[in-house]
């Protein structure tokens, strides 16, 4: 059974160590094991009721009140919560972080289709998936998730994106620019890619999906190919040297074929080229489809 320190509880709830403790001793809200050294462990279990914990009280309900509660009402109250119209966006996002955690796909179904029926697929990922999947980052850096959530909750997330993608209506477009999407070398996560892929195909451009891992040698011949066109990365990692692989890549492009970055990690390009364009975020890259 995975378990875990009082700092990843924190790192997973936003709720620091301190108030923790007391919420404990408090409300006996949490019962951690110890070990002989007397250090906190916290369980599956544990984490699902924190988490849903948190969420009911940084909508309002006092924590005095939320302790009393049994397990089941906390559970119910936080359906209610993720279903109601109003719910604040944070509140989606922590929805989507228990729902990883406890690994429940009926309920990542009702919530995605509850979003994307108030919202839309593409505001739905922009403002709840975007910002949810920075955050997962944050947790698998500090070693507060595993490789089965990570890959549950992404492997869900896809699904979604590629049926978004095959229901799109065509759409009628004068300018012919083709957009050609990859990662660089030992970039796998390719989360963000989808999605700037699915804006442009929704918006009627060409797209040519290259994916994960792609070594820039073998850009020469696609370029060729495809003359007129945009490249898009999205750069999570720092696994390679980034300034390199895509100084490679320019090097295989032609006058009017331009790269587009955007990503954590692409403060880490220094390169200084007027067929370079980066953007800090998602909605830069929306907004620059909506301009062509």
């Amino acid at each position: 059974m995975p378990t875990y320190s009082i700092k990843d509880l924190e790192n997973l709830t936003g709720i620091q160590a301190h108030t923790i403790r007391i919420w404990e001793q408090r409300y006996s809200l949490l019962s951690p094991e110890r070990t002989p050294t007397n250090i906190r462990r916290y369980s599956d279990k544990d984490l699902r009721k924190l988490l849903s914990v948190s969420l009911l009280n940084n909508n309002g309900l006092k924590i005095s009140k939320v302790a009393k509660l049994s397990d089941a009402d906390i559970t119910a109250a936080v359906l209610q919560l993720s279903e109601g119209k109003d719910s604040r966006l944070e509140s989606q996002i922590e929805s989507l972080k228990l729902i990883m955690v406890d690994m429940n796909e009926s309920k990542f179904e009702k919530l995605f289709s509850h979003l994307v029926l108030q919202m839309g697929v593409e505001d739905t990922i922009m403002k709840v998936f975007v910002p949810f999947f920075k955050r997962l980052n944050f947790l698998w850096q500090t070693n507060s998730v595993t490789v089965a959530h990570i890959n549950f909750i992404t492997s869900l997330y896809k699904q979604k994106i590629y049926v978004a993608i095959d229901g799109l209506e065509p759409v009628e477009r004068d300018n012919n620019k083709k957009f050609i999407f990859f990662l660089p070398n030992t970039e796998q996560s390719d989360n963000g890619l989808l999605f700037c892929n699915y804006m442009a195909k929704k918006r009627g451009f060409q797209t040519l999906y290259l994916g994960a891992s792609f070594p820039s040698e073998e850009f020469a011949d696609i370029l060729e190919k495809n003359t007129d066109s945009y490249l898009v990365s999205v750069a999570t990692l720092a696994q390679i040297d980034l300034t390199e692989y895509y100084t490679e890549v320019l090097s295989a492009c032609k006058a009017n074929q331009k790269l587009l970055l955007t990503g954590s990690q692409i403060n880490t390009v220094k390169i200084t080229d007027p067929r370079l364009t980066v953007f800090q975020e998602f909605t830069e890259f929306q907004r620059f489809l909506e301009r062509l």
